[in-house]
């Protein structure tokens, strides 16, 4: 039985690493796939200096401070989710020959989703070290405030790319994908904590809202919540560890659920 196990665990990472190649050798030789992942962060960026306000932290504007934070971390999240809610729904047919004929779903998934990453990390450095371009962040603690900000970002884009997964998933036509990805988005700014005040009903959501825990990074960084005594968030309190660590979880739940729900599909090969 040990001796099944160690070659399945070998046979598993076979799979891991010939699909991650295969994955990426797809994006690299599909221009229809690569422009979209290197197109979407220098977009969001151009956008973001259009609407921004350049001194908003060194002048200690709340409000405009956290419109800053906002835009940053929720298009972190909208790239995660646009490059992640067809992946595996648009790959029904070929990942059912594929199964059937011995591929371990569990590879397959976290190939997925490791190329992604890879992607959004890269999307979150040109997003995040580009606005410092023409942002002043004024931070009062610069080296490690800007590796936590990064690691946000990041975190927060492969955080909704795991739950945009986990939604392709579920459904069994891309099409299908729509208004999943729309309660997503909303979800992201409404349940942000950012700029829209939740009434005691709604703080729930907040705590399962990957924009909220990257935003309470950037707020905590920052200090924010020490500029005026009319404004004070709880989030901006949290550690900034606490945070990062909250958004590997919801991750982390995201790809774990991905997993099940398809060897819940493919159980039959079993």
């Amino acid at each position: 039985m040990r001796r099944f196990k160690r070659r399945s665990a070998r046979m598993n990472l076979l799979h891991f690493r010939v699909l991650t190649n295969r994955f990426f050798r797809q994006i690299f030789t599909n221009a229809g796939l690569l422009l979209p992942l290197l197109l979407q962060a220098p977009v969001m960026l151009l956008i973001l200096a259009i609407v921004s306000r350049g001194d908003a932290f060194s002048a200690r504007d709340v409000t405009q401070a956290n419109v800053v934070c906002f835009m940053v971390i929720v298009m972190s999240a909208l790239m995660g989710i646009l490059n992640s809610y067809r992946e595996i729904c648009k790959e029904r047919e070929i990942l059912s020959r594929e199964v059937f004929g011995g591929l371990d779903v569990s590879a397959y998934a976290l190939s997925k989703f490791f190329v992604l990453s890879v992607f959004g990390v890269l999307q979150s450095a040109i997003l995040f070290f580009g606005s410092m371009a023409f942002i002043d962040y004024a931070f009062p603690h610069p080296a490690s405030a800007i590796v936590l900000c990064f690691a946000a970002t990041a975190l927060t884009n492969i955080s909704v790319t795991a739950l945009g997964l986990l939604v392709s998933a579920i459904l069994k036509k891309s099409e299908s994908a729509i208004l999943p990805v729309l309660v997503i988005i909303i979800m992201q700014v409404v349940f942000s904590d950012c700029l829209i005040e939740l009434g005691s009903g709604a703080e729930v959501f907040k705590f399962i809202t990957p924009a909220a825990w990257g935003i309470a990074v950037f707020g905590n960084v920052s200090g924010i919540n020490g500029w005026s005594e009319w404004f004070s968030k709880p989030m901006y309190d949290y550690s900034p560890l606490v945070s990062l660590l909250a958004l590997a979880a919801i991750a982390l739940v995201c790809m774990l659920l991905t997993i099940a729900r398809l060897k819940h599909v493919y159980r039959q090969k079993d």
